[in-house]
């Protein structure tokens, strides 16, 4: 019993992980690249892999909470409320994204709405990550 519940937190860690280290590939390119048409390309494509990773992470959490009869503490209710911020700010990046010209000069405004979105995706993940072990 106590292996399946380790696998079952692993499983929910894992892609945890695995969208931390995209948002932290996703803020590299936005700095490195320099073509935007390229970048717009990029972050579209991207967004399939954000939405599995982040299902991932929502569908695994409920589960632990269902198999484990978790009640309702402070640590669970600061994963969702991470989970929420985190698909809010992924909204409004993709909603920019969209709306972005390739090749105009408010492309530049752009990098730097897109960039600071990430930057905030990441800190709510490593908050929740770093903070979540010491909550009760």
């Amino acid at each position: 019993m106590e292996k399946m519940q380790s696998t079952i937190i692993q499983m929910h860690i894992w892609p945890l992980v695995a969208l931390a280290l995209l948002v932290a590939v996703n803020i590299v390119v936005i700095v490195m690249q320099k073509d935007d048409r390229q970048l717009k390309k990029y972050l579209s494509i991207q967004a399939i892999a954000w939405i599995t990773l982040m299902s991932m992470v929502v569908f695994t959490g409920a589960a632990i909470m269902a198999w484990l009869h978790m009640p309702f503490r402070i640590k669970i209710l600061a994963m969702i409320a991470a989970a929420v911020a985190v698909s809010f700010l992924e909204l409004r990046r993709h909603l920019a994204t969209k709306k972005a010209r390739a090749g105009q000069a408010c492309f530049t405004k752009f990098r730097h709405k897109v960039l600071r979105y990430y930057i905030f995706e990441l800190l709510w993940l490593l908050m929740v990550g770093g903070l979540a072990p010491q909550l009760p």
